[in-house]
């Protein structure tokens, strides 16, 4: 697809993007003084997952095919701020590192089975956009997530993926980082965004084998601290209130 065709094709739902929608998504957190993402389901229905996942760094969306053009835009996962003592009033980037792909995975990966992670292919441009601002694997870059986050917190910060084509049959997995201007605050190790193909099943949109990519690049989660708990299992309720 020509890329100023792509161009206004992401600029146009990138407006729709906004509004976001709940489902698959990370809470922003910090842990021993280093940012990270938590995977978790704010419908609160799980999808075989875990409502709140059991590693962190994460999570997997979907594709959604655009008819006219020949490309495919995602708008999830996306991120939220819930607790704010030590991130209130501090700037949060989300910076592109690049990108990967798993090829033609099995539907139901058996235990130990090893993802093979391919380069991109010089006609695979996967863009981040947000806030008027994209990035994307060939020249990577800074996506200002929240200027002065407010103490109430910020939600559905949620980038808009996009790429010129239909994806079938493959992965892909792109790679972020978090940092903050929080003093003492570490930025993350790798987030993983994982973006399965459409599709009207489970096997064309690649749903256990995405499960099974989230397991093999997640950090498990060391026992979790009551109040985390809580909030985030009050949030999921009041999501599925709206």
């Amino acid at each position: 697809m020509h890329r100023g065709v792509l161009s206004v094709v992401v600029c146009g739902l990138a407006a729709s993007a906004a509004f976001a929608h709940p489902g698959r998504r990370f809470e922003i957190q910090v842990v021993d003084n280093q940012l990270r993402a938590q995977g978790y389901i704010s419908t609160g229905i799980d999808d075989g997952g875990g409502v709140v996942r059991p590693y962190y760094n994460t999570i997997h969306g979907h594709w959604m095919n655009v008819p006219v053009g020949n490309t495919a835009v995602a708008d999830l996962p996306g991120f939220d701020l819930i607790d704010t003592s030590v991130l209130g009033g501090e700037d949060v980037m989300l910076r592109l590192l690049g990108a990967r792909k798993w090829m033609n995975p099995p539907m139901h990966p058996h235990h130990g089975h090893m993802p093979m992670l391919e380069p991109l292919g010089p006609d695979e441009i996967i863009s981040a956009t947000f806030n008027q601002i994209s990035v994307n694997t060939n020249t990577l870059g800074v996506l200002p997530l929240i200027y002065e986050a407010p103490f109430s917190g910020a939600m559905d910060l949620d980038p808009l993926y996009a790429i010129g084509q239909h994806p079938s049959n493959v992965l892909f997995v792109i790679e972020f980082e978090l940092s903050t201007t929080a003093p003492g605050v570490a930025p993350s190790d790798t987030i993983y965004v994982i973006l399965s193909p459409d599709g009207p099943d489970m096997q064309t949109r690649l749903h256990h084998a995405a499960l099974y990519l989230e397991q093999h690049l997640g950090t498990p989660v060391p026992a979790p601290g009551t109040a985390g708990v809580l909030a985030l299992a009050g949030l999921i309720a009041a999501r599925r209130r709206r």
